[in-house]
């Protein structure tokens, strides 16, 4: 999964926000416009389902692996 999309705090971050009484340790992911942040979005959405596929994909040919496995040992 990525955190492209919104921050991921520490402890010590979150310890410093209840310190932070002006909000200067907000820092967030900046793009020049709308149609880059889009673009920088969906490239990553890309990289994630990716890497979903795959994780399934491998499980898939795990899975049918271990039948096949267990089918000869009960021969």
């Amino acid at each position: 999964m990525t955190d492209f999309l919104y921050a991921r705090p520490s402890v010590l971050e979150g310890i410093g926000r209840n310190i932070d009484l002006f909000g200067v340790l907000n820092f967030y992911n900046v793009s020049e416009d709308g149609q880059e942040a889009d673009s920088k979005a969906r490239h990553n959405d890309i990289l994630t389902l990716m890497n979903d596929y795959r994780t399934a994909y491998e499980k898939v040919l795990n899975g049918n692996q271990f039948q096949k496995e267990s089918a000869h040992h009960q021969d």
